[in-house]
């Protein structure tokens, strides 16, 4: 019996601690969740958890931003304005 390679994603799920409570991301609770961040304001910090299924769609997106894009961007020639006179 062979034993599944373990992906990136997963090592990064593991690595998390997570405990019983309400995901910012979803409608599903008293699940397991982990802190991903906080939202601060004068009045103090509010600290964000989210489910496994969610830290691993934010992992991916973050993943995603990172990537090179598709294709090459190019320069749109920019012509000059013609000023009328009056």
């Amino acid at each position: 019996m062979t034993e599944r390679p373990v992906g990136r994603l997963e090592i990064l799920l593991a690595a998390y601690e997570y405990e019983l409570g309400h995901c910012f991301r979803c409608p599903r609770r008293q699940i397991q969740v982990t802190r991903v961040g906080e939202i601060t304001s004068p009045e103090g910090e509010t600290p964000l958890y989210a489910c496994r299924t969610c830290v691993a769609e934010l992992l991916l997106a973050h993943d995603r931003a990172l990537d090179p894009p598709d294709r090459r961007y190019r320069q749109i020639p920019r012509f000059p304005r013609q000023v009328e006179s009056p």
